[in-house]
């Protein structure tokens, strides 16, 4: 399965919860109910904002999901993979691309949501 993760407060994962994270979700809502679903194996693109007017598109395979504590003390799951690649795009051709266009609206801006499955 693929998932877009939305990581626009460009928080260092790995920093925060060590070992290979690289995204963490709330335990509520729909967050709660997509890090349930995921698998170990499964495609995750990570959006997060770079120099510039550009963004960088990472892309990982999940390891694993575990439970975790955020620097905030909240209780989140904690995704953990290998890093694969990136790319570093003008956000702009990112609004565009025929894939990484999901992250943003019509207008060209990045979508509010944390995560979303990709069918």
């Amino acid at each position: 399965m693929l998932y877009f993760l939305n990581n626009w407060q460009n928080l260092h994962h790995s920093k925060i919860y060590g070992g290979n994270a690289f995204f963490d979700l709330w335990t509520y809502g729909i967050d709660d109910k997509r890090a349930r679903e995921l698998a170990p194996g499964d495609t995750c693109l990570v959006l997060s904002p770079a120099t510039g007017s550009n963004v960088t598109i990472a892309t990982y395979k999940l390891a694993s999901v575990r439970r975790g504590r955020s620097s905030t003390n909240q209780e989140v799951w904690v995704l953990e993979g290998q890093f694969i690649t990136d790319a570093v795009l003008p956000k702009i051709e990112a609004a565009t691309h025929e894939q990484y266009s999901r992250f943003f609206n019509k207008r060209g801006h990045v979508n509010q949501w944390s995560i979303l499955r990709y069918a």
